[in-house]
């Protein structure tokens, strides 16, 4: 049987995704959230790091990865 994920209720921005996941590492949530955002838009890493709202698909894909941890 494939493992469900429980979803959290979606966040728009980086600000209220660091306070549902409060107890990750600081340096953890920012960097995956940033290399989520430049991959999932094809920007730079350095203008990830700048962008405050985080889409649907980028916050799906950021549970997903955090959920194996």
């Amino acid at each position: 049987m494939e493992h469900q994920i429980a979803y959290p209720p979606m966040m728009s921005t980086k600000k209220e995704l660091s306070n549902h996941y409060w107890k990750l590492s600081t340096r953890f949530l920012k960097e995956t959230i940033n290399r989520i955002i430049s991959e999932s838009r094809s920007i730079d890493i350095e203008i990830a790091k700048y962008k405050r709202s985080i889409t649907p698909k980028e916050f799906r894909l950021f549970v997903e990865e955090v959920d194996g941890i």
